[in-house]
């Protein structure tokens, strides 16, 4: 990192772009931690001793020993006035950044991919909203969700990586999962496919569950239970596709629900045990969807005045 533009940053100065490299910076590595305090010390210490200079210059010339000596008392001075200041002015911005989040927001039939601070890559589905501070300052890597994310965590032992929803949170080092909690729904669910998690339930804390690889933790009744996973291709939303196979017809409706963030009410009642697979782009809408399945189903469709809910007749 340019001295530079950390100076600038230090100063208040730097520009949005600047303080986003600072805080992406300082988070890859502890020695950049270590190096933001050096540069952070001795810019309080040009500080300080160009205040002591302009103060001192007013006074009259001194023989040169006792200038030297001076010297050498104002450099021990402003030494330990940076070792006790610097300290609290660089905890103080560490502490600034770590409280700065960032929340984002993904709309109904649409999905994100970002990186976060510490480079974990994390996919966001439909009607998801997530919470995640500008730099992991802590000895934990925090983050809140609510809705349904895919994680591929970067491995850091000495910070764990916590996912805290409203039902459960989940603990990890370094792996690859998937989360399905959405807060206006009963449902959560944790599908593990590399490493290792741990489950604590909200409301039962000792209640806690150790995921292996390829298996998945259902909430029930208050009550975790840990499974294999049955099929992968649910977890394909994050290359875009609704995925599924010999579900009913109502539970494929509740999926839709969740995507497109609207209620669907089932009038038809032949279609209670009519069961279906395949596969959308959810891209594609759920009009779409809705009339493919037509072919194979006998109904028909509409939707309200203000389109908020759609009719299954």
């Amino acid at each position: 990192m340019k001295k530079d533009t950390l100076y600038k940053f230090f100063d208040g100065k730097a520009s949005s772009e600047e303080k986003k490299a600072v805080r992406t910076w300082l988070e890859a590595t502890p020695q950049n931690e270590k190096e933001l305090f050096r540069e952070r010390e001795f810019f309080d210490a040009m500080i300080l001793s160009g205040k002591t200079q302009t103060a001192s210059s007013k006074k009259k010339i001194r023989p040169f020993y006792l200038k030297a000596m001076y010297e050498v008392l104002k450099a021990a001075a402003i030494f330990v006035i940076v070792i006790t200041c610097g300290t609290y002015f660089y905890q103080s911005e560490i502490r600034k950044i770590g409280q700065t989040m960032s929340t984002i927001t993904v709309p109904a039939g649409q999905r994100v991919n970002l990186a976060l601070p510490d480079g974990t890559s994390v996919w966001l589905n439909a009607r998801s909203k997530m919470s995640y501070p500008a730099a992991f300052t802590d000895d934990k890597r925090e983050i809140t969700l609510d809705g349904e994310a895919y994680f591929e965590v970067s491995h850091n032992a000495e910070k764990p990586f916590i996912v805290q929803t409203s039902k459960c949170n989940i603990e990890v080092l370094g792996t690859k999962f998937n989360v399905e909690a959405y807060s206006d729904s009963e449902d959560f669910n944790t599908a593990l496919m590399e490493g290792s998690v741990k489950i604590i339930n909200n409301k039962n804390p000792s209640g806690t569950v150790l995921l292996s690889p390829n298996h998945m933790a259902t909430l029930k009744n208050g009550k975790l239970s840990a499974s294999p996973i049955s099929d992968f291709d649910v977890y394909r939303w994050k290359e875009g596709l609704i995925c599924f196979r010999n579900m009913n017809f109502e539970q494929l409706m509740l999926r839709f629900e969740k995507c497109y963030g609207i209620r669907i009410v089932i009038e038809n009642k032949t279609l209670v045990n009519y069961v279906c697979s395949g596969k959308f782009r959810i891209s594609d809408g759920i009009d779409n969807a809705l009339r493919i399945l037509q072919k194979d189903a006998k109904y028909s469709f509409e939707r309200n005045k203000d389109e908020s809910v759609i009719y299954i007749k």
